[in-house]
């Protein structure tokens, strides 16, 4: 007999990534019971500085932590990338979309360490250094179980759905840098050559506020690799590393004064997955470990948020009237995913070999078109709701992502 949503279900969360964290935070505070595995004895969220787009903001609002983000973030209101001529190739203003719009630079350790809070002060029951392995024990005492351990997923196959996954050939070296004078403003800089090189600086607000401690403002910096080319840019040294973002942009001594060994850059591969649906009558995938994508979009973070949204709404509250059987709401999870899942997932994968490539011919027309493009009639609006997250479809005129709202608030109908 499927479990009907009406009395609350016991679920159970592989994962305290932001998908896992976010989720369990939503679910718990609808009523269900919530039980989160995480396979580190000490969680924390390792990476480099994340980009929340507008649709990532309204998530935040759902969640409750928006105003404590945006307090803790850098406001980036611009993107702009150059090649070393200083010709623009990319000029994107989030106002071109709406005058008071903007994308939030955050430190990875931030949103975790809030969502980490929220969720326990919720009820959940979180339990570290424990790796699940196996699917079908956890499914035997749990109603749902919600799979979110992240793109290597150990679990994702043992679901039986299909999946898709691929290692992008290229990744990225970051690093986490003090900016103490906010010099590099509300913009998220790039330049490159070609599109074998390709070095990126974004402002990524305050660090974590912990052990008393205020955080300290703060900038992350990208540098683009090929994945086989690691060792080798390692052996080289940090000097000739230092050489090649000062043959890009001279203007970041400040920044490269503060690296002292490449032990302080770390390196990120990405992966490319791809799943034509993300339940079983009983499971649910979520976050990288459905969709990951290259972060060449910068959506991610947001993907995943969103993606806790529309669970715990396709679930909705414990001990409501009309619930539907569990099978039938995570049906409506995967339909009310797919498109906008699919949709940047392909645009992660087209736009990616114009940055990360060893191609010549797609990087020229590139540096030529891309900047003008965004003042076209179809293809701006295009670029700017692919940005600011809210496309699903490549058709013009269909419809966006209706963004989540703020609790107590409704829907104009």
């Amino acid at each position: 007999m499927a479990h009907k949503l009406s009395g609350g279900l016991n679920i159970a969360i592989v994962g305290a990534g932001f998908a896992g964290l976010a989720s369990a935070l939503l679910l718990a505070r609808a009523g269900h019971r919530v039980s989160v595995f995480e396979k580190f004895k000490s969680p924390q969220s390792l990476g480099a500085g994340i980009l929340i787009q507008p649709s990532g903001l309204a998530a935040l609002q759902r969640l409750g932590i928006h105003d404590h983000m945006v307090e803790q973030g850098a406001r980036v209101l611009h993107l702009h990338g150059i090649h070393p001529g200083q010709r623009p190739v990319v000029d994107v203003r989030y106002a071109h979309w709406r005058p008071d719009a903007y994308g939030l630079g955050l430190h990875r350790g931030v949103l975790f360490d809030a969502l980490w809070q929220a969720a326990q002060q919720e009820g959940v029951q979180i339990t570290t250094g424990v790796e699940v392995t196996q699917l079908a024990a956890l499914q035997a005492r749990h109603d749902l179980t919600v799979v979110a351990d992240g793109a290597g997923s150990v679990l994702r196959a043992q679901t039986g759905l299909p999946v898709r996954d691929r290692l992008y050939p290229w990744g990225a070296a970051w690093a986490v840098l003090d900016d103490p004078g906010r010099r590099y403003g509300h913009t998220l800089w790039q330049w490159y050559r070609g599109a074998h090189q390709m070095l990126g600086i974004m402002p990524t607000g305050l660090t974590p506020a912990r052990s008393g401690t205020a955080g300290r403002p703060v900038v992350s910096l990208f540098w683009s690799l090929r994945a086989d080319s690691w060792t080798a840019w390692r052996d080289a040294g940090l000097e000739a590393f230092k050489q090649q973002v000062r043959a890009l942009n001279p203007d970041c001594e400040d920044l490269l004064a503060q690296l002292v060994s490449l032990e302080q850059l770390t390196w990120a591969r990405y992966h490319d997955v791809v799943m034509p649906g993300y339940h079983t009558p009983d499971c649910v995938v979520i976050g990288d470990a459905a969709h990951a994508t290259s972060p060449q979009l910068g959506q991610g973070t947001n993907l995943a948020l969103l993606d806790a949204v529309a669970l715990a709404d396709c679930l909705g509250p414990a001990g409501g009237p009309t619930a539907p059987p569990l099978p039938l709401a995570l049906a409506r999870y995967t339909a009310c995913r797919r498109r906008h899942l699919h949709y940047y997932g392909q645009a992660s994968r087209w736009l990616t070999p114009l940055f990360q490539s060893d191609l010549r011919l797609l990087p020229w027309l590139r540096d030529r078109l891309m900047a003008r493009s965004l003042r076209w009639p179809v293809v701006g609006p295009l670029n700017l709701q692919t940005l600011v997250g809210v496309r699903q479809s490549w058709w013009p005129g269909a419809p966006v992502l209706e963004l989540p709202q703020p609790p107590g608030i409704t829907r104009a109908r």
